[in-house]
């Protein structure tokens, strides 16, 4: 193991109790969505509808793959690509505004577990910067 893969490791073993309620609601949330996602794609009216429906559910599985990965050894980019859930989500009420409820909700729920995790990032951050 390098030197910074241990850091990291380290670094995972001494989250905080906000990273780890953040954390956990950032990987329930995101997987209710996957299942909720390929259920509605079931009951979906039309091609497109099917198609968006299974387009969430496979950004959902990618984030879910970050997360229990790259997001829990602390590594940066992964904190950053999560708000691209947290967007997508805010967005979506947009496009779709009778469903704009649920998915600002989630947005808004996302967005906050996010900033709890945010502390022990800078954290592991910081202790990457002081890596040789």
């Amino acid at each position: 193991m390098t030197e910074t893969a241990e850091a990291m490791h380290a670094a995972g073993r001494t989250q905080s109790l906000g990273y780890k309620i953040g954390w956990w609601f950032l990987v329930g949330i995101t997987g209710l969505s996957i299942v909720s996602h390929v259920s509605l794609a079931g009951f979906a009216e039309g091609a497109t509808e099917v198609f968006v429906f299974f387009s969430l559910a496979a950004i959902n599985i990618y984030a879910l793959a970050v997360l229990l990965t790259a997001y829990r050894r602390g590594e940066r980019w992964a904190w950053w690509v999560t708000w691209v859930m947290v967007a997508i989500y805010a967005l979506t009420t947009l496009k779709a505004p009778d469903e704009g409820r649920y998915y600002l909700g989630t947005a808004v729920v996302m967005g906050a577990a996010q900033l709890l995790t945010l502390s022990s990032f800078r954290r592991n951050w910081e202790r990457l910067a002081e890596v040789p």
